[in-house]
């Protein structure tokens, strides 16, 4: 009995064991996802931008709409001439270059008297012009590979034209140095409201060749440019005759930066009556002046202009050569209005010359026939208001002007709106 009851219940363990095995569930399945992160580096070849070339030298004639794009560096051959009905607009941000030929054959951009231009850069994007041998491209910012600031006379410059008055015999005048005689080297008329477009945000660089009979162009040249044209933010760098001129009209220009110009910075002539606010001029060793300003060239006296400057600062040049780095001439009649104007690095520096036949004192606006002054500030150590005036007749210079070893603020350029400008990269 015993024995019987030991091999069942083995019997029964073994039973319950076996189903315990068959009973048990597989063994559960666990799905991890793993992300593996692989470092790719990626090299980006910037592409060497495309040119296309305006004219073949001579004279080009532009009398449609064209466009000159950021995609590519704009060359110019020769004479491009924009005439009456035509227009030219320039993206911003683009580089336009000219060819260096010389004398009569020189490059210029011309904007012709009932044409119209549209050069609208931006603070980020400035429309640079300069010359073939500059290597800038797109990626350089503003500052050239390979050109110095201090480079002058490469190529002609920027010529633009329009129907406002001008003092001159007759109402009208041919612009110097290109030609005579055609329709589209003609500037003046009566409309002082005039449009002859937009300038906005544009570098004009290394200009001012000489061109036929001696004459030269400017970096900006305006004839007869009216009130309606936009003209501000313009820097123009190392021109070998002046940084702007300006042939009789009413233009309104803002935020002007002259650099190195050889010759003046602002060049006044035929009776100009309009308004220029906000200049910074820097001077080189050899600049003449940073004014030179004429009145009006019509011999019946019936057509004149006065001009009004507001806020300048004019840096002189630390070692100005001998009878160089003036301080303005202000001359041949010359009517208007020059007012809050700030000079340093001005040591033993003298004005050329202020015109006894219209000279008024102070004021704080501008008349006809009247030439008047206010608000003058010369940084100096050394120099006296005698010394700076000795070559003038004036005698009530102190009414007007005084001498300081620190600037007073608000007087003067406002400095910080040049920020997009050569000027301003160099001084970082």
């Amino acid at each position: 009995m015993k024995n019987s009851t030991n091999k069942s219940s083995l019997l029964t363990l073994m039973m319950f064991s076996f189903s315990l095995i068959s009973c048990s569930s597989d063994p559960e399945t666990i799905i991890e996802t793993v992300t593996i992160t692989e470092t790719v580096t990626v090299t980006t070849v910037i592409p060497t931008p495309d040119t296309e070339t305006v004219g073949s030298g001579g004279i080009t004639f532009i009398d449609d709409s064209q466009t000159w794009s950021s995609d590519r560096v704009w060359i110019m051959n020769g004479k491009i001439v924009v005439r009456s009905g035509g227009s030219l607009t320039i993206e911003s941000g683009t580089i336009v270059k000219a060819q260096n030929s010389q004398g009569v054959n020189a490059t210029a951009l011309v904007i012709a008297a009932g044409a119209t231009i549209n050069a609208v850069g931006t603070s980020d994007a400035p429309i640079i012009f300069t010359d073939i041998e500059d290597s800038i491209s797109y990626g350089d910012g503003v500052i050239s590979p390979n050109r110095e600031p201090t480079d002058t006379g490469k190529w002609g410059g920027v010529i633009v034209l329009g129907n406002a008055i001008v003092g001159e015999d007759g109402g009208s005048d041919d612009i110097e140095g290109i030609a005579e005689g055609f329709d589209w080297t003609t500037y003046g008329g009566d409309n002082d409201s005039d449009s002859s477009g937009s300038i906005s945000y544009v570098s004009i660089r290394h200009s001012g060749t000489q061109l036929a009979g001696g004459d030269e162009i400017q970096g900006l040249t305006l004839g007869g440019v009216g009130s309606g044209t936009e003209l501000n933010n313009i820097e123009v760098v190392g021109s070998n005759d002046d940084g702007i001129e300006i042939f009789g009209g009413a233009a309104v220009l803002t935020n002007i930066l002259i650099l190195n110009q050889r010759d003046d910075a602002i060049d006044l002539d035929e009776g100009y009556r309009g308004t220029i606010t906000n200049v910074l001029i820097q001077m080189r060793s050899n600049s003449d002046n940073p004014f030179e300003i004429d009145g009006t060239e019509d011999s019946t006296g019936v057509i004149g202009g006065s001009f009004t400057v507001n806020n300048v600062t004019i840096y002189g040049n630390a070692s100005p050569e001998s009878g160089k780095n003036n301080l303005g001439d202000w001359k041949s009649d010359a009517t208007g209005l020059t007012n809050n104007v700030v000079y340093k690095n001005v040591d033993d520096l003298t004005i050329k010359g202020i015109d006894a036949d219209t000279y008024s004192g102070i004021a704080t606006e501008k008349s006809s026939d009247n030439l008047n002054f206010n608000n003058f500030y010369f940084m100096s150590a050394k120099s006296t208001l005698d010394e700076i005036f000795a070559k003038t007749t004036v005698t009530d210079y102190a009414d007007w002007a005084k001498v300081s070893t620190s600037q007073v603020e608000t007087t003067g350029a406002d400095e910080s709106l040049f920020p997009w400008t050569l000027w301003s990269a160099l001084q970082n």
